[in-house]
C-alpha cells in the first residue's frame, strides 16, 4: 500500500491544483498521466533522471494544450478536456505502436527508495509554492476568476501556470506507474479522474478551509485507502470499486446542491 500511496501521490497534487483549487471540470489529467507514462517509456535508454524530466514535459504538455484550446481560443474547459483527451489517445497509440509495452530502465537505488525520493520531493516543493502568492492566487482564480480583471497578475498566467504544473504532476504519477508495473498500458488511465474526485473529497472534508494546503490530497489519499481496505475486510469485490466511488461522489455532490439550496432558501433567495 506504500509503494501504492507514493505512486498517487503526485497525480493526486496535481488534481489537487486544477480539479480543488481552480475549480476546473479537468478530465485532461487523464491524458497527461497516461502520456507522462509514455514519453517515460520513448526515454527509456536515457539516465534515470532525463526520464523523469520527459515524463515531467509529457504531462505538461498535455497541460499546455488543453490551457492553450481554453485560455487562447475560450473553449469551455470541459470541451477544451474533452478535445485534449482524443488527441493525446490518438497520439500516444501511434507513438507506442502497441497497447502495451515494457518499462524496465536502469536504477542506481532501489524503486520504493525513488518513489520516496521523489514524492517527498514534490511534497516539499508543490508544499512552498501553494503557500506562496502563486497557490493563493490558484485558490483565488476558482472561487472568481474575475478578480484578475482588475488585479496582477493576470487570470490567464494563472490559470495556465496551474493547469501545466497539475498535468506535469499527473505525469510525473504515471511514469511511476509504469515503472512499478514495468510496462505502459493505453487502458492504464482508466478512472483515474474518478480516483482523484473522491480522494479530493475526502481530504475537503477533513480541511474544509479554502485556503491552498498540501494536506488535503495527502490526507485524502490516506482517507481514500483506510475506506478501500475497510471495504475489503468487509467482503467488497474491488471490481464493484469503480461503482463504489462513482456512487460516492454522486452522493456527496447531491448533498452538496441540496444543502446550497437549502442555505439560498433560508437568505430568501
Amino acid at each position: 500500500m506504500i509503494e501504492q500511496a507514493m505512486i498517487l501521490i503526485p497525480l493526486l497534487i496535481g488534481a489537487y491544483m486544477t480539479i480543488s483549487l481552480l475549480k476546473f471540470p479537468d478530465f485532461s489529467i487523464e491524458s497527461a498521466y497516461l502520456f507522462g507514462a509514455v514519453s517515460a517509456v520513448l526515454a527509456g535508454s536515457l539516465p534515470l533522471p532525463l526520464i523523469l524530466l520527459t515524463a515531467l514535459l509529457g504531462g505538461m504538455v498535455v497541460g499546455g494544450t488543453v490551457s492553450v484550446l481554453n485560455q487562447c481560443f475560450k473553449f469551455p474547459f470541459l470541451l477544451a478536456a474533452i478535445i485534449t483527451n482524443g488527441l493525446f489517445h490518438g497520439l500516444t497509440q501511434m507513438l507506442l505502436g502497441t497497447s502495451v509495452k515494457s518499462f524496465h530502465p536502469t536504477l542506481m537505488i532501489s524503486e520504493i527508495g525513488l518513489f520516496v525520493i521523489i514524492a517527498c520531493s514534490l511534497i516539499a516543493i508543490l508544499g512552498f509554492c501553494l503557500r506562496s502568492q502563486l497557490g493563493y492566487s490558484l485558490a483565488i482564480y476558482g472561487q472568481n476568476p474575475k478578480f484578475f480583471h482588475h488585479h496582477p497578475p493576470s487570470g490567464r498566467y494563472v490559470a495556465t501556470t496551474g493547469v501545466i504544473v497539475g498535468h506535469g504532476c499527473a505525469g510525473i504519477g504515471g511514469f511511476l506507474f509504469a515503472l512499478s508495473n514495468g510496462f505502459v498500458d493505453l487502458t492504464m488511465n482508466f478512472g483515474i479522474v474518478l480516483l482523484c474526485l473522491t480522494a479530493l473529497i475526502f481530504g475537503k472534508a477533513l480541511f474544509p478551509k479554502s485556503r491552498p494546503n498540501i494536506f488535503v490530497p495527502l490526507v485524502g489519499l490516506l482517507a481514500y485507502f483506510c475506506i478501500q481496505q475497510l471495504l475489503l475486510h468487509l467482503g467488497l469485490n474491488l471490481k464493484y470499486f469503480y461503482a463504489f466511488q462513482a456512487l460516492f461522489v454522486l452522493g456527496t455532490l447531491y448533498f452538496m446542491h441540496r444543502k446550497k439550496n437549502v442555505t439560498l432558501d433560508h437568505m430568501g433567495v
